[in-house]
């Protein structure tokens, strides 16, 4: 099988779809032509699976240049013309001029070395990388596979006004009605997406999940000292914060000022909290908290596999589809998690390993739950358990070798479906 595949972020780009991507296509046992961007505007971790691009066929880095003065510019055009901005920045994102090059690029490469491709896969986000495939689609008339991260227009982040909500809506349903195959990482995710679509377009859905590498977690273990230490790893931004938590934590100390006297709550990543953050951990009652910053990803994963348990803070919301690719590094750590999240997808695959949950608006609960994770984790340290934590039939679901064949399977199955 020889496929195409267009994806902007790859190692080391400091992305978490760049992770996903390389774990999914590298070592694949299929010839893969990937074209992916090369840039400067995109933080760099050079631990972010560092072989990777020996281990595809063929790796093309199409530059992506961020304008000159593009902050001031966007700017100046939201301010004048939010219309105008919606058409430059948000349809789909502000990486569309990379489609240019990269369409160049595939011609390139057909007219040279003559390829001939079984299929196209596109991976998104950016959704940049859909709109390509839907150019590649009409000018080869290959088999496409579309693979979303996340949803499109669901996605609470995007934070879209009404008429750039209407340009991508209008962008999305092309790519749906044209991709032969569309690949997301939750079945929450396709009922959400597909629900103001005709039915029968569903029928071309499938589930692939994140992944996570086992062979990264080989030196996960408890930290030698009696102290429990449990850690959130990651950024916090927009309506994701630790405060949920950190009431939490304050309101029990109020109740019993020696609960959590042998706990560490450490939370590593990038954080930008104002003033609220400063005010609450300054009060003498609250447990041992630390915050720290930006660490590699190599680091991220020593870090969860060096901790007694994990912790994942979601934005509050009704409903989340979303499915962390960070929760399946948790999983792949053998750690005990405690999800703050919402009901939804990430809530129950928590609850489906054997963790606890707690919606993040409901203090209350949140208060409980922690205890009841910390109690949870105190046993586990101090027994004789050494295996990964986790219901094993749940954590293999997740493993790399297992997600990579069901795609490899999605690929053949969409190959013969169109007649090739």
């Amino acid at each position: 099988m020889n496929f195409l595949a267009i994806s902007f972020p790859f190692p080391p780009m400091a992305l978490p779809r760049s992770i996903q991507v390389a774990r999914l296509l590298s070592g694949l046992g299929s010839a893969v032509t990937l074209i992916c961007a090369e840039t400067d505007a995109i933080k760099l971790d050079g631990t972010i699976y560092p072989d990777a691009e020996r281990e595809i066929e063929k790796l093309v880095r199409v530059k992506y240049t961020a304008p000159l003065l593009g902050k001031q510019f966007s700017r100046v055009l939201y301010r004048l013309s939010r219309k105008r901005w919606n058409e430059r920045y948000r349809n789909p994102d502000q990486y569309r001029s990379w489609s240019t090059p990269v369409l160049e690029t595939v011609t390139g490469l057909l007219e040279i070395e003559k390829p001939r491709f079984d299929c196209i896969v596109t991976f998104g986000q950016p959704f940049t990388c859909h709109m390509i495939g839907l150019e590649l689609k009409r000018r080869l008339s290959l088999p496409w596979v579309a693979y979303f991260s996340d949803p499109w227009i669901e996605n609470q982040f995007n934070e879209y006004d009404s008429h750039a909500r209407e340009l991508n809506l209008r962008s999305e349903s092309l790519v749906l009605q044209q991709a032969d195959m569309v690949l997301m990482n939750s079945s929450e995710t396709i009922d959400l997406v597909f629900s103001k679509y005709p039915v029968e377009l569903k029928d071309k859905a499938r589930v692939l999940p994140h992944a996570f590498d086992e062979e990264l977690f080989k030196e996960a273990s408890s930290p030698a000292s009696d102290r429990l230490l449990i850690r959130h790893i990651g950024e916090f931004y927009g309506p994701r914060t630790p405060y949920p938590v950190l009431r939490a934590l304050l309101h029990a100390r109020k109740v019993d000022s020696t609960r959590y006297e042998d706990v560490t709550f450490e939370f590593i990543g990038p954080y930008d909290l104002g003033p609220e953050l400063d005010e609450i951990l300054s009060d003498p009652l609250l447990p041992d908290v630390r915050f720290g910053g930006r660490i590699s990803y190599l680091e991220s994963l020593a870090a969860m596999g060096q901790s007694d348990g994990l912790l994942l803070i979601d934005a509050p919301s009704e409903q989340s589809v979303f499915l962390p690719s960070k929760l399946i590094d948790y999983i792949g750590s053998g750690k005990p998690i405690c999800g703050i999240t919402p009901p939804g997808t990430a809530n129950s695959l928590i609850r489906e390993i054997g963790g606890l949950t707690a919606d993040p608006l409901d203090l209350e609960c949140i208060e409980r739950v922690l205890a009841d994770f910390v109690d949870q984790v105190r046993d586990r340290k101090h027994s004789a358990d050494k295996l990964p934590w986790g219901r094993q039939d749940v954590r293999s679901r997740f493993a790399r070798a297992a997600v990579q064949s069901q795609f490899s399977e999605y690929l053949v199955e969409c190959i013969k479906s169109s007649g090739r």
